[in-house]
């Protein structure tokens, strides 16, 4: 009861520290506990996890200088401990060990994602330098189905981004971890499958190509991308038959009073803990190896305890020792995936199966990974909006094929690269690449599912176990009531407008009856990070939404750059409406039906002068609200389109021409598209432009407009219905407290 009350205790104060339901929580249990006294055990704990929780967050995470070593050169010192990208200027991950006169305490690590000027000295990972820097916080973007960089940053010890100009260089300090990794990639990097094999070594992800991630997730693969309970099962057992292989020979030397099969239980055990801090120690292999020490303990004490128990004290032990592990989507995988296999194989009709033939065993083995893809599956849409429908056949290959064959062979590859240059594993990487190939060109592997909440998520998983509880059973319909009447009371509005957090840019998805007409698409970074296929697209692909047709205002790169990746990815036919065939600008002047919205382009007649004002500026209608979208039309244009429309500028919602430079929103445009209506700046945070200007900002505050910004809000949404409309904000839904 203790272990539950602490395991609530840390869920609650994480996600809700300064929220009214740690309070309310709280005196729920004092309530409780004054009438039934068992569970004064549990509120004990409850108040043990939000002491836990907080004085983790001061220890770990709270660095009181943070504010007062930005926005100014500081010196710098720092361990390299990633190159995210080489080159002239490389662009590195640093482990801060002092900034000016403030020194990183030992037991706290502070990161900075840098761009450097290193001159002729070149950065390896694991050198010690020092030089200066001009640091900011860290902060991203913020999007509603997109990565959350913000949150990782936190449970990384990502604190500043900046830039850093070396002055020395002290050389390679490498740690232990380090070097092991070193030493993985150079002696598995050669093979076809290399990246895979270093992931199962080191549990280090940054080598993994992007396309191997998704082809991974569309297999039902991803979990084999962690290192996991499976991993460490293998490991401690091969650890096991090993020890046990080196000291039969030498069993007539050992006291009888020595357990030999205990003592190769420890050993292994301690082994497999290595291979634990080796990885990176994963959440998920935390969980592993604290189950298997209580699996080993009560082996050696003659002690049984049930695997709820056992499963409760391992969670209980990780979050003692990091309660923000409860950030990680991997935690929830874990422990669903574990709980599923040991209820499977603890029923009364489990022992039956291992005890007959081989034939059985394999039923069992398939039945596990039905289970698994059943309870899984609400995570897996949660996380990707989709199941992978070929996992259940391709784990029941993989699995056994990493544990009798891939994994072995890698333990013997690396024991032998240590005296030896000999590949041993040729012919299972040639196999095993080959068979990979050949699964990832098949049709079938994935099923888009759509976006479902967190609400229906936990209810779900709720429904799925109870009805694994025979003595709940029935009462499972209580949540499934519950995810009916939630269903039903999420109403969608008539339309919705998307206004993407993509820095200094713009992207707009207008979405109607399941189909979506984009307004610009962002922009392309170095031609390696596009914002429609980063932000726009997991967008479409988590509401199902069909996209019809595309407007590119101008051929400025924070408006086109994701152009090529529209087209790559078969969106190109969505241009031809206001582009033609081939594309071509400006757009046309036209008006179609979307639905029950009418979207009209009503400007430039003729390529103007320069590009700006040549923005395509479009109207999107419903017969009672208008949103106006004028791309980076400036002044001379703004009073054009004035004395041409008049009234017919009058909209409810404005994206603010040129993200609010003071080039544009002039002030009869302001006055001709009404007063107190909404304003949306699309823009960078801290841009090197000082957008938006604060003559501008003053003109709409004057006009009593309410104004949103999606660098301070991020992602903006706006659900129009008939009589009234409702905004809703990225960092409003993602607002957890650590992250203010």
């Amino acid at each position: 009861m203790i272990c539950c009350g602490i395991i609530c205790g840390c869920l609650i104060s994480v996600f809700y520290m300064d929220n009214w339901q740690l309070p309310g929580s709280l005196a729920l249990l004092v309530f409780v506990s004054s009438y039934f006294k068992l569970f004064s055990n549990v509120l004990a704990g409850f108040i043990l996890g939000i002491f836990v929780t907080a004085l983790h967050y001061q220890l770990f995470y709270q660095l009181s200088w943070k504010n007062l070593v930005v926005d100014k050169p500081v010196k710098i010192t720092a361990q390299v401990t990633q190159i995210i990208k080489a080159g002239k200027r490389p662009y590195i991950q640093v482990d801060i060990k002092s900034i000016d006169k403030f020194q990183v305490k030992a037991w706290q690590h502070a990161y900075a994602n840098l761009s450097t000027d290193s001159g002729n000295i070149t950065l390896h990972e694991g050198d010690m330098v020092s030089g200066i820097a001009k640091l900011k916080t860290f902060r991203s973007r913020k999007n509603i189905y997109g990565f959350d960089k913000e949150l990782y940053a936190f449970r990384n010890h990502v604190y500043f981004k900046g830039k850093l100009k070396v002055t020395y260089r002290i050389g390679d300090t490498n740690t232990l971890q380090d070097k092991y990794r070193h030493f993985v990639l150079s002696t598995f990097g050669a093979y076809k499958f290399g990246w895979f094999y270093y992931v199962l070594m080191t549990g280090d992800k940054t080598l993994i190509p992007q396309i191997e991630k998704e082809r991974f997730r569309m297999l039902g693969l991803s979990h084999l991308l962690a290192i996991s309970g499976l991993h460490i099962a293998i490991f401690f057992s091969l650890s096991f038959l090993l020890i046990k292989t080196v000291i039969y020979p030498f069993k007539n030397l050992i006291s009888q009073s020595v357990n030999v099969h205990i003592l190769g239980l420890v050993c292994a055990l301690v082994l497999a803990g290595g291979y634990v801090v080796l990885s990176g120690m994963q959440v998920s292999a935390q969980r592993a190896w604290f189950m298997t020490f209580l699996g080993v303990l009560c082996y050696a004490l003659g002690a049984r305890v049930s695997y709820t128990r056992t499963l409760t004290y391992a969670l209980t032990v990780i979050l003692l020792i990091s309660p923000f592990t409860l950030l990680n989507l991997g935690l929830y995988f874990s422990f669903a995936a574990v709980a599923s296999i040991l209820w499977l194989l603890t029923t009364p009709s489990s022992s039956d199966g291992f005890k007959i033939s081989w034939v059985n065993k394999c039923v069992w083995f398939f039945k596990i990974q039905l289970l698994l893809f059943l309870v899984l599956s609400p995570l897996m849409v949660f996380a990707f909006q989709g199941v992978s429908l070929s996992g259940v056949i391709v784990n029941l290959i993989a699995i056994p094929l990493l544990s009798c064959a891939i994994f072995p062979a890698l333990l013997a590859q690396g024991i032998v690269s240590v005296g030896y240059n000999v590949q041993l594993m040729d012919q299972i990487d040639h196999l095993t690449y080959l068979g990979y190939q050949w699964l990832t060109n098949l049709d079938y592997n994935w099923l888009e599912v759509g976006y479902i909440s967190v609400t229906q998520t936990v209810l779900m998983m709720l429904i799925l176990f109870m009805l694994g509880h025979a003595l709940i059973r029935a009462y499972a319909v209580i949540p499934m009531v519950v995810l009916m009447v939630h269903k039903a009371v999420d109403t969608s509005p008539p339309w919705q407008i998307n206004i993407f957090d993509v820095g200094h840019g713009s992207a707009i998805l207008v979405q109607h009856q399941g189909k979506g007409f984009l307004y610009d698409l962002g922009a392309n970074y170095f031609g390696t990070y596009s914002m429609f296929e980063q932000v726009i697209l997991p967008y479409l692909r988590a509401r199902d939404i069909q996209l019809v047709h595309t407007i590119v205002s101008h051929d400025d790169g924070d408006h086109a750059g994701g152009l090529p990746d529209l087209i790559k990815l078969s969106f190109g036919e969505t241009l031809h409406a206001f582009h033609g065939t081939p594309y071509r600008q400006p757009c046309g002047l036209k008006e179609i039906t979307f639905g029950q919205l009418t979207i009209r382009s009503i400007w430039p007649s003729e390529r103007q002068n320069d590009d700006n004002n040549s923005s395509c500026v479009v109207i999107v209608d419903d017969g009672k609200h208008k949103l106006l979208l004028p791309g980076d039309i400036e002044s001379v244009t703004e009073n054009k389109l004035t004395a041409q429309y008049g009234k017919q500028l009058h909209a409810d919602f404005l994206l603010a021409p040129h993200h609010g430079s003071r080039t544009s929103s002039s002030i009869p445009f302001v006055r001709a598209v009404g007063d107190k209506k909404t304003v949306i700046f699309s823009r960078s945070h801290n841009t090197a432009w000082q957008l938006p200007h604060q003559q501008i900002l003053k003109r709409y505050l004057d006009a009593e407009y309410k104004i949103y910004d999606t660098a301070l809000d991020g992602q903006i949404q706006i659900r129009v219905f008939s009589d009234h409309f409702e905004v809703y904000t990225a960092r409003n839904a993602k607002n957890l407290w650590f992250l203010r």
